[in-house]
């Protein structure tokens, strides 16, 4: 297995590739919710080692990027593109997209702007374009993320902030998935992220039990949205009963998470599932159906 660094300041995009050394056409670009190289590193050696090369890339928090999830430049995703389509003379053809909670939905915005992913596995996803954090000192545009400088339409946090606390007290609890079902509830089919571009198929990993993100039904949302569209590429989706918000095979703050403590067992059983639908995928990428 090979490696190689890349620096947002001098190559546009910050990544570590990991090359099975195999000759295999195929590249999967691994992205977390998290910012910084460690978790994708952790993902991509791993699919490296089962044969699937694969490029870490960390999409905000680092040198040059922007330090919140604000104006997130998507076409730092086009730059990884063109940079691997030069590797070793054009080793890398085809080009898929794996992440998990914040970063399956930036996987799918990322697969909206790149023609050539021909195929993105959502772990746990949002569905709608969220308004940015940050001040006015901060980018001009708005949104989570950016193209080219121009903003995304976006679901603007005004009211979201009061409707989490008034649920919280009324629940008696405070839970991060009260906070994100607000926000989604407020969005519009504008905002939704544009599923119908993605250039190829679509895998969703939900679970029913998911503390944090209303994930199974937004992979609904989503998908009913490529129907509605008439998208000719493949989707599936796969709904875990017994799983937790975490379906990466190397989760974090499982402590944090109620079901995680309540069915530990069940939830690395997801887990172990999860990853297996992956690599079931991955074999079958280019396959007419997932």
């Amino acid at each position: 297995m090979k490696t190689q660094q890349y620096e947002y300041t001098k190559d546009g995009f910050e990544a570590v590739l990991y090359d099975a050394g195999n000759d295999d056409d195929r590249l999967l670009i691994v992205i977390q919710g998290l910012k910084g190289l460690e978790l994708p590193s952790k993902y991509a050696e791993m699919f490296a080692g089962k044969g699937y090369s694969a490029l870490a890339m960390s999409y905000y928090g680092g040198d040059g990027q922007p330090k919140t999830m604000r104006a997130i430049p998507l076409e730092q995703f086009r730059t990884a593109r063109d940079t691997m389509k030069r590797y070793e003379n054009g080793t890398f053809r085809r080009f898929g997209i794996y992440g998990n909670s914040k970063g399956a939905g930036m996987a799918l915005l990322a697969a909206s702007t790149v023609p050539d992913i021909s195929l993105v596995i959502a772990a746990s996803s949002f569905g709608h374009i969220m308004q940015g954090n940050g001040g006015k000192d901060l980018s001009p545009c708005k949104a989570m993320v950016s193209l080219d400088g121009k903003d995304f339409p976006y679901v603007p946090n005004k009211g979201v902030f009061g409707a989490f606390f008034k649920r919280c007290m009324k629940e008696h609890n405070i839970r991060l998935l009260y906070f994100f079902d607000e926000w989604e509830r407020k969005g519009t089919e504008e905002n939704e992220i544009p599923v119908e571009r993605i250039n190829g198929d679509i895998l969703f990993l939900t679970s029913t039990n998911d503390e944090s993100v209303p994930a199974k039904r937004d992979a609904e949302l989503l998908i009913s949205r490529l129907q509605r569209m008439g998208s000719s590429h493949s989707y599936r989706h796969i709904n875990f009963e017994n799983g937790s918000h975490n379906l990466g095979y190397f989760p974090i703050n499982n402590d944090l998470l109620p079901q995680e403590k309540k069915h530990p067992a069940e939830c690395q059983k997801a887990r172990e599932d999860a990853l297996e639908a992956i690599l079931q995928t991955l074999d079958k990428w280019g396959v007419q159906q997932l």
